[in-house]
């Protein structure tokens, strides 16, 4: 059964010029589960909201199964709300739950309007969502205090929990989730992959998490350059296909460019023969009628041969061109793998850091208590653990942009200590890409441009605002600063969220060269395996 389709689907963004993508064709049937993938910048999220209806001046058709319940799961689900999760994930419910719980407490209550309320509570089904809502929390390790919090408290990963939980509270026909994985911890992302592997409507999600990819999807599309291809299996199948059409593209290149050797020889040879015919005799005497003179009789064959000669010749000449046209439409496009490094570094320290019974609290909240840790130069350090348990807290202390309740932090002098935030509370969104990585320094212009078109920022992107970018973009700015400022020490708070796969698997492999020392937070299982040296973990007990 055919739930969404769209045909000669394009779209450009206002102001522009160049369509993101044109002419897609794409269809969503039952039980379909599928990913998206592709470069930052490339329209996926901007394909999610012509789905869902939020976008509609595009070109093309999309039609929808009628009555289709669409739900959707936006990156920044939950950014910026002054609400709490209850509130947030079930408004109406939420505001009817706080009356009664006012009411109720009150020293004169009023009992016919606490009757009323009972009354809309249980036409709104509000004690089957709290049902429901309980286990949620309950699969996802939420306490039931969780519920009452502010959104503008929690993580990213507890902000994302709450954006799921409204979303699957909709029980909708057909899913739309953009990053649904960012901040996840592992056990979410676990439960996470679990449900939608076993849920029967369809779903596209867009991800840049490997593994995820791996364990829940049966199909993947591609959008790149402006169209979108399909490829069945999971995300590793899809890879292999890839490679598998690329080598067959590029074995079929060799042998048409065989091909047009030996035919570019044979035309050549054709043209030398017919052109040596032309000249071999001069032009032969006519009679008064244009005839030939008997005498010359048998030149008459030989002309002949010399115009069929010239004929054969041009045609192989134009058999030729066709098959050179057709191997340049068909030349396997091999696009350039552009590296990133960190520029070398030499902290003669053996040391680097030393924390001693650092203890930080929120209100009743406690998140680490006589925490220590030794960080020796060269190792890469990966703080692991469940959302809420104050891994970006402490990063944000280490990085010295907030304080400790008591303990000791102490850098070796000379080191030089970057901070990726996972929050992008660096980045000021008013200044352009190139002033945030040159930060004043504006006589290493050349090689901020060089490091921001590594990271495949070039061209108009350099100057723009970077509030204009997309998220992944501005995840690539934040890196590009830290290359730019060659530190000894990397902290690293979830690097890789927002970047697509490619540059996820680029940062890994500078890392991997990166003679300082690193510090990260990540739920990205591919990324700490392939960059990290030791794990930590801190717990919510």
């Amino acid at each position: 059964m055919l739930f969404i389709a769209v045909s000669n689907l394009s779209y450009t963004f206002p102001a522009t010029v160049a369509p993101v993508f044109a002419g897609l064709n794409l269809s969503v049937d039952v039980g379909s589960h599928i990913g998206l993938v592709g470069p930052n910048g490339c329209g996926k999220t901007t394909l999610l909201k012509i789905l869902s209806g939020e976008i509609l001046g595009f070109n093309g058709q999309r039609t929808c199964k009628p009555g289709l319940r669409i739900a959707t799961l936006s990156q920044e689900a939950g950014e910026r709300i002054q609400q709490t999760v209850f509130e947030f994930v079930r408004p109406q419910i939420a505001a009817i739950r706080k009356e009664i719980d006012r009411l109720a407490s009150a020293s004169e209550a009023d009992a016919i309007r606490l009757s009323e309320l009972y009354c809309e509570f249980t036409e709104k089904d509000g004690y089957a969502v709290e049902a429901d809502i309980a286990r949620f929390f309950d699969e996802f390790s939420l306490a039931p205090e969780f519920l009452w919090r502010p959104m503008e408290s929690l993580s990213g990963g507890e902000k994302n929990r709450a954006g799921l939980i409204r979303l699957l509270l909709d029980q909708p026909d057909f899913l739309l989730l953009d990053e649904p994985t960012n901040h996840l911890d592992v056990e979410a992302l676990e439960w996470l992959e679990n449900y939608l592997r076993n849920l029967k409507v369809p779903w596209l999600v867009v991800s840049h998490d490997r593994r995820f990819l791996d364990n829940c999807c049966d199909r993947i599309w591609e959008l790149k350059n402006g169209s979108l291809q399909e490829f069945s299996g999971n995300y590793s199948f899809y890879r292999q296909q890839k490679e598998q059409t690329l080598q067959n593209q590029i074995i079929a290149a060799e042998q048409a460019d065989r091909q047009i050797e030996r035919l570019q020889k044979a035309a050549e040879k054709q043209r030398s023969d017919a052109n040596r015919m032309e000249n071999f005799k001069p032009k032969r005497d006519r009679t008064k009628k244009g005839g030939i003179c008997k005498r010359d009789e048998g030149s008459a064959k030989a002309l002949l041969r010399t115009q069929n000669k010239q004929r054969a010749a041009t045609a192989m000449e134009q058999r030729l061109q066709r098959l050179v046209d057709k191997a340049q439409a068909e030349k396997p496009f091999i696009e350039k793998k552009r590296s990133i490094r960190f520029p070398e570094k030499n902290l003669k320290n053996s040391c680097v850091l030393r924390v001693e019974g650092l203890n930080k609290t929120y209100g009743s909240l406690q998140l680490f208590v006589d925490f220590s840790l030794t960080l020796l130069n060269g190792e890469r350090l990966a703080i692991v653990g469940p959302n809420g348990s104050g891994k970006s807290t402490l990063m944000r202390v280490l990085a010295g942009y907030e304080n400790a309740d008591s303990g000791q932090i102490n850098w070796a002098p000379e080191a030089v200590v970057g901070y990726y935030a996972q929050e992008f509370e660096q980045l000021d969104f008013s200044a352009t890409v190139l002033e945030h990585v040159l930060a004043g320094d504006y006589a290493g212009q050349t090689r901020a441009r060089t490091i921001l078109g590594c990271l495949k920022l070039e061209k108009e992107k350099v100057d723009q605002q970077i509030g204009t970018l997309s998220v992944g973009e501005r995840s690539k700015t934040a890196l590009a600063r830290l290359l730019f400022m060659a530190p000894d020490v990397l902290l690293l708070d979830e690097p890789t969220n927002h970047l697509e796969i490619d540059a996820r698997e680029a940062l890994e492999e500078a890392l991997a060269e990166f003679a300082g020392t690193v510090v990260m937070v990540s739920h990205d299982r591919y990324f700490i395996e392939r960059s990290s040296t030791r794990q930590i973990i801190l717990s919510t007990a």
